[in-house]
């Protein structure tokens, strides 16, 4: 400590830090359910791709060109660019994807 501090600053400090820590966590939950959420109601999320590489070593490569990737998390929608798979994973309800054998729920539900 330094010589204009006292014990109750150093505990405000941790209680602070906890409460950053706390507000960080419910935040990540909150963002945890809203990604779950979007395959509960039977629309891909687009977790994960795999982009375009020759010899292709996964499958849904194959049909890919130079620069576009393809989705692997359930429904092999193939994105234009990094920036395309960017923008779908951040918002994947603006285009949505059903994944197969689910019939998507109405919207609003």
């Amino acid at each position: 400590m330094y010589a204009d501090e006292n014990g109750g600053d150093e505990l405000e400090a941790i209680h602070n830090a906890r409460l950053d820590a706390d507000l960080e966590m419910a935040q990540m939950n909150a963002d945890a359910d809203a990604w779950h959420a979007v395959r509960d109601r039977g629309f891909c999320n687009h977790g994960s791709a795999v982009g375009y590489r020759n010899p292709p070593v996964h499958e849904a490569q194959k049909p890919l060109k130079p620069g576009q990737l393809a989705c692997t998390a359930g429904c092999g929608t193939i994105f234009a660019d990094d920036d395309d798979w960017y923008a779908q994973l951040d918002n994947p309800m603006d285009n949505p994807a059903p994944l197969p054998a689910r019939t998507p729920a109405p919207a609003g539900a």
